[in-house]
């Protein structure tokens, strides 16, 4: 075993524990000679690895008292982590992606536990409200893969900002209603359909209350991209470029996504399952809808159940035939000083072999195009229809600097979470954002 190799060994075993919950914050770790004997590796090599993740912040030592956690380890950036947003146990496939770029970047961990990682796999919201925190890589890109043209170029228009790529799509979906066929018969219940209503949507809920729980008939939340799927599917809009007033979301078609997310959470009782206890209930029969991008299909085909279908969101009247993008990213923390290792990260995610990879996987549709065709399944009609709801994605987060976009999905997440009344917590936050916008003496209408 190489001498950096053996180091690895130790901060992994240590890092382990942490993220399993086995030490806490706080507690003393196992003495160094101990923990030597037990992973049969020298001490002097165990006594390097401690060192280390002292100067990484996640441990420190207290002279002739021992080794302690840190209170504050889960906000340690570390080299070898990378953050993917779920746990392993949403993605049981991140051992196997991990071995498909040991050739590129080796000894590279996925980690939940840790709030960040030096390389990360983030979500859509996460990077257009948080993309400041990110390296711009678009140089990088086109050193990796000069040629473009292999991807699917919509994807990443949301996420150049200001001449920058603050992230790379990995893997894309239109986001769609999966369902249960066998429920919905039961309940004699309205079918979802291409081209269904707000009006069938809401007889088919009703239908199902006779045979479900409210926390069985579909995942509402005050989750903020679930916000606005509502808020984009009613025609509104967050910002406006190019207009003399750029701040659009107290128009009426912004009102109206946000009355109709209301009135399901009334409808629902506004009872909300964690993701995980969803997933759980939907793959048990128990819940009839989950509105989300296609990663869903890794859940439900591993589950070997083929009682599902996929639809469209219903059509809001007055609204628009679109839907919003669900997208994982390719990120890297600006605190990252070693270029090469961004590069490598980049190359290995965007290669035919991950892409191929993560295609079979059916998480999401991958962003490399030759893969993409291999993934979807246009045969059947349940990826057929996530297949052609691609086109109805609409792009129109404009989130970018200097429009506050952090500051107004958390108000709009307000505005549902404490009952505000829409149309006024709508003019107190654009009269907000319009301050920001003037205060912050950036923006320029084209």
């Amino acid at each position: 075993m190489a001498e950096r190799n053996r180091i690895q060994v130790v901060r992994d075993h240590i890092l382990g524990l942490l993220e399993r919950g086995e030490i806490s914050p706080g507690d003393r770790i196992i003495a160094a000679r101990e923990l030597a004997e037990q992973l049969e590796i020298s001490f002097l090599k165990v006594q390097q690895a401690v060192e280390s993740l002292c100067q990484d912040g996640v441990l420190h030592t207290h002279s002739r008292k021992g080794t302690f956690v840190q209170k504050n380890w889960q906000q340690c950036v570390l080299a070898e982590n990378m953050r993917v947003y779920n746990p392993v146990e949403f993605f049981p496939w991140i051992p196997d992606l991990l071995s498909l770029i040991e050739d590129y970047i080796p000894g590279l961990r996925s980690t939940f536990a840790f709030d960040r990682g030096m390389l990360e796999l983030r979500t859509t919201s996460h990077v257009l409200t948080e993309f400041d925190d990110y390296m711009d890589l678009s140089s990088i890109f086109e050193e990796c893969y000069p040629d473009r043209s292999v991807f699917f170029e919509r994807p990443f228009r949301p996420f150049e900002i200001k001449k920058r790529m603050v992230g790379i799509p990995f893997a894309f979906s239109p986001r769609v209603i999966f369902y249960r066929p066998s429920l919905f018969e039961a309940a004699g219940a309205p079918m979802p359909h291409v081209g269904w209503g707000w009006s069938e949507f809401i007889e088919s809920l009703e239908a199902l209350k006779n045979i479900l729980p409210k926390s069985g008939l579909i995942n509402w939340s005050h989750a903020q991209y679930l916000i606005m799927v509502f808020v984009l599917r009613a025609g509104g809009r967050l910002f406006m470029p190019g207009a003399e007033d750029p701040v659009s979301f107290d128009s009426p078609e912004v009102e109206h996504g946000l009355e109709l997310y209301r009135e399901l959470g009334a409808r629902v009782e506004r009872v909300h399952s964690p993701d995980a206890t969803y997933h759980k209930a939907f793959m048990n029969g128990e819940a009839a809808m989950y509105l989300g991008g296609r990663h869903f299909m890794d859940f439900i085909l591993r589950a070997e159940d083929d009682d599902w279908a996929t639809a469209p969101l219903p059509l809001f009247e007055g609204g628009v035939d679109s839907t919003a993008q669900a997208t994982d990213l390719i990120c890297v923390r600006k605190s990252c000083t070693s270029p090469d290792l961004a590069k490598q990260y980049v190359k290995a995610m965007l290669s035919e072999e991950v892409q191929d990879f993560i295609g079979q996987q059916k998480h999401n549709i991958p962003i490399r195009k030759s893969s993409a065709f291999k993934s979807l399944d246009l045969d059947d009609p349940r990826d057929s229809l996530i297949a052609s709801e691609v086109g109805k994605i609409s792009i129109d987060f404009n989130l970018q600097p200097p429009f506050p976009g952090a500051f107004v999905l958390k108000g709009l997440q307000r505005i549902i979470k404490q009952d505000i009344d829409i149309r006024t917590g709508l003019s107190e936050l654009a009269s907000a954002a319009r301050t920001i916008i003037a205060v912050n003496g950036e923006y320029r209408p084209d």
